[in-house]
């Protein structure tokens, strides 16, 4: 006999060991999906949900299926490189969105965490809670805070050193940021989340380390949404070009008056000379 009877339950044992499982293997998704969420809050979640509810960009249920992963990873990592090559998917979805994906510097490993993350909490979203309202903001001090007359609390810079909108009238604003006055329509019901989240590179380097308050993004979003809805943007500027032309005018016949006088008293010696 090759084994004795003594000998079995330590053979046993032996079967049982190499036969199970490497504990490396099995917690190497978890680690991945813990980080692919890490980033989804922090980078997509202000114009993405996990589920089907659009934001500024679309719901990400169930896009696994929709889309193919290596494609997925291009778009994650380097979407403006796709559109400017003219990728049929990435066009498409920027004519109907309207907004850009910024690129968020995200390396190859990050975005794989982020869809193996979507794949686990795909099965959640039926049962997860809504996310809380943002309070109603007041329009009046929204403008305030755009055009700096009150400061933002932690310190960021005013709205209108980089954006326009047609209500400020003839002063206008900053033309480094996109023209607001139709962001209501634009964004529609994300437009809060994209003011809170601040994700673009640009405002990333204003407002990443003072963040706006729940009431000033309340209030912000508040005055856009009155932008939107009353103001004519054709005749803003009207006024503005009327008192610089008026101005123009005057500063004309200002001058005129006072050379007059200046010629007249050196043409009278000159002209008593003569005779």
């Amino acid at each position: 006999m090759l084994f004795s009877s003594r000998s079995l339950p330590s053979l046993l044992s032996l079967v049982l060991l190499v036969s199970l499982p490497l504990p490396a293997a099995a917690s190497s998704y978890p680690q991945a999906s813990s980080q692919g969420q890490s980033l989804f809050e922090g980078q997509c979640s202000a114009c993405h949900s996990v589920g089907p509810d659009r934001l500024i960009g679309p719901g990400l249920e169930g896009i696994a299926s929709h889309r193919d992963r290596e494609w997925l990873v291009a778009f994650i990592t380097d979407p403006d490189r796709m559109v400017a090559e003219g990728d049929s998917v990435a066009v498409s979805l920027l004519e109907e969105y309207r907004v850009p994906m910024p690129n968020l510097g995200l390396s190859r490993e990050q975005a794989e965490s982020i869809l193996d993350y979507l794949a686990e909490a795909e099965g959640a979203t039926a049962t997860s809670q809504p996310a809380t309202p943002l309070a109603a903001g007041d329009a009046a001090t929204g403008r305030e805070l755009f055009t700096g007359v009150r400061g933002l609390e932690n310190g960021g810079a005013a709205c209108i050193s980089c954006h326009n909108v047609a209500a400020l009238g003839s002063l206008g604003g900053g033309t480094l940021g996109k023209d607001l006055t139709a962001a209501a329509a634009n964004y529609g019901s994300g437009l809060a989340a994209l003011i809170d989240a601040s994700p673009f590179p640009a405002m990333q380097a204003v407002y990443g380390g003072r963040p706006l308050t729940s009431g000033e993004v309340a209030n912000l979003t508040a005055f856009l949404v009155a932008v939107e809805q009353d103001v004519t943007p054709a005749n803003s500027r009207l006024p503005f070009f009327a008192a610089g032309f008026g101005g123009m005018v005057l500063l004309t016949v200002l001058t005129g008056l006072m050379w007059r006088g200046r010629l007249r008293g050196v043409r009278k010696p000159l002209i008593g000379e003569g005779r």
